[in-house]
């Protein structure tokens, strides 16, 4: 009876990710440092000037 409910889960589990239409392969880090993440955002306009300094003296303590 424990199989069944370990394979119904599996199942499920399974199934959230296969619909979602994110690769798994898209959780592994890409290479990127924080510094370049926070320099795309900057660039990007999602961040301004002033969260993009405080935040890049957070990452460099």
């Amino acid at each position: 009876m424990m199989f069944v409910w370990f394979l119904l889960i599996g199942i499920v589990v399974y199934l959230l990710f296969a619909k979602s239409g994110k690769p798994l392969s898209g959780w592994v880090k890409s290479g990127e440092t924080p510094e370049d993440i926070l320099t795309k955002r900057f660039v990007n306009g999602e961040i301004t000037e002033e969260e993009y300094k405080k935040m890049q003296k957070i990452i460099r303590e």
